[in-house]
């Protein structure tokens, strides 16, 4: 197909798809077919049956619409590649297989006599900022194929991993095509941000500002940076920590769906590898996560390694580098070998990868020994049993996990971080909207798992609540409050933001 045929079916292809819904679809179509180009008017829709238009087709959609992303119908997956597409993510151009993955095509079922191991993860397993080329699965299957004596299987080590997906989503996503993929292997990377919400995608490829797992939370995106950008400050809120109700709850989840891919994985024959890089935070890790795994099942890599500057992308950005992908595909090797991971396979030693995986391992074992502490903040920190939205510091908005935008505007899920520790009740002052569609507006507050209360806020309106704290819950040291609301108005410049009523201060007293 010349240059110019495949430009003209492009131009037609596209108008069907970005205006499908609309009149003007109609009338171009109807022109087009006025003209004689085809009399049956059908000539967009065929052209989208041409493989080659459908690519070009998909990349133009892509280059214009922020991002190279594709709604996946699993909600708590929410979002793949455009499949078969080329793009960027960043800078870094990125081209998927048939499946929405950074990966070559590879076939499902998959085929006989084929070892399969797959790398579980998000943006550290996508492979964040290196060509595709430098990532950890091409280093880790060549390693494989020089030492795995004649005669060896067909290897493929396969990245399926995507920006922001978090824990939750990586497991769901492999646990619900398993007999498919048939892995021998599975090797889960876990990272500190892999408790945040899952986002999906919106228009034509841009990551959305909503999680589809939980629609009824609005717009409000549960993530470390959350208060950097919500309040324009220093300090990520603590939601890695396993502090507080909201912490806990994201690792019980993130924990639930871990222990059922291990458990579906080896059921069919297969082995898993939770390939810990919850950096800075170990002994929480473990504490959470690694102690319902079995110890052939749990590797924690120490924060030295995602410190030194030699594996890293940059002094901000801690995804590793080419060289940092190579280390850990050596690591990986070694634990496949000496941990059984790849039953019946004939691989050679390699001293190197073993001293290596030895040195890590023990250095990170350590580092989670360390006893977790949730009655304390680490380094010179502070949580306070208050929060003022009308003067919030750096330190004071790291308590917010999400919910709440400058000025106090509360959406339907509101959860904060305070000091307990023997307080006896919550208070909470604030306005209604001046939003008289909304009308007595139901608001349920929660400290911990508790529900202590329900205030029901007038448009426009003050309002001010005090609820009793369970004994249970007054003792501990920190704890989540949490509001919740059923209904909500649009607001914002664009009208995309979820909005309730204004919070003002909420205590612990």
């Amino acid at each position: 197909m010349n240059p110019r045929a495949l430009a003209y079916r492009v131009i037609l292809a596209l108008l069907l798809v970005i205006a499908a819904l609309s009149a003007a679809c109609i009338v171009l179509w109807k022109r087009q077919a006025a003209d004689g180009a085809d009399a049956s008017g059908s000539a967009p829709l065929r052209a989208l049956d041409d493989p080659e238009v459908r690519r070009a087709a998909i990349a133009e959609l892509v280059a214009r619409g922020g991002g190279g992303w594709d709604t996946f119908a699993d909600p708590a997956v929410g979002r793949l590649l455009q499949p078969s597409a080329e793009g960027k993510i960043g800078v870094i151009p990125v081209v998927s297989n048939q499946y929405g993955l950074r990966e070559r095509p590879f076939v499902l079922p998959k085929p006989a006599g084929t070892k399969r191991i797959v790398l579980l993860g998000d943006s550290f397993v996508f492979g964040e900022g290196v060509p595709a080329g430098d990532r950890l699965g091409v280093f880790l299957e060549r390693f494989l194929l020089e030492r795995w004596p004649a005669p060896r299987p067909e290897i493929e080590v396969l990245h399926v991993g995507l920006d922001t997906w978090n824990a939750l989503a990586e497991a769901t996503f492999v646990r619900r095509q398993l007999a498919l993929l048939a892995p021998d292997a599975v090797v889960q990377v876990l990272v500190r941000n892999d408790l945040e919400d899952n986002v999906g995608a919106r228009g034509f490829g841009a990551m959305a500002d909503v999680n589809p797992l939980h629609p009824e939370r609005g717009d409000g995106i549960f993530q470390v940076r959350f208060p950097q950008r919500a309040f324009d400050l220093l300090q990520p809120n603590w939601i890695q920590h396993g502090l507080d109700w909201e912490s806990r709850e994201r690792f019980r989840e993130a924990g639930d769906a871990l222990v059922a891919l291990a458990a579906a994985v080896e059921q069919q024959g297969g082995r898993y590898l939770l390939f810990c890089n919850y950096s800075g935070l170990l002994p929480a890790a473990r504490k959470f996560l690694g102690s319902r795994l079995r110890p052939e099942q749990w590797f924690e890599l120490p924060t030295e390694f995602t410190r030194d500057a030699r594996w890293r992308l940059g002094p901000d950005d801690a995804h590793w580098n080419r060289a940092g992908h190579e280390r850990i595909a050596q690591v990986l090797y070694a634990l496949l070998l000496e941990r059984g991971l790849l039953p019946a396979a004939k691989l050679q030693p390699w001293p190197e990868a073993s001293a290596l995986a030895k040195e890590y391992g023990d250095a990170g074992r350590a580092e989670g020994d360390a006893e977790f502490r949730a009655d304390r903040v680490p380094g010179k920190r502070r949580i306070d049993p208050f929060l003022d939205f009308r003067a919030l510091d750096h330190e004071s908005g790291a308590q917010v996990h999400g919910g709440v935008v400058a000025g106090g505007e509360a959406g339907p899920y509101v959860s904060l971080l305070l000091a307990c520790g023997g307080k006896q009740r919550v208070v909470a002052e604030g306005l209604g909207l001046k939003r008289p569609e909304l009308g007595p507006l139901a608001v349920r507050c929660f400290v911990e798992e508790a529900e202590v209360g329900t205030v029901t806020i007038a448009p426009g309106a003050p309002w001010s609540v005090a609820f009793a704290l369970p004994g249970a819950v007054a003792g501990r040291p920190f704890v989540t409050v949490r509001f919740e609301s059923r209904d909500w108005v649009y607001s914002g410049p664009d009208l995309r933001r979820h909005a309730c009523f204004v919070l003002q201060r909420v205590a612990l007293e």
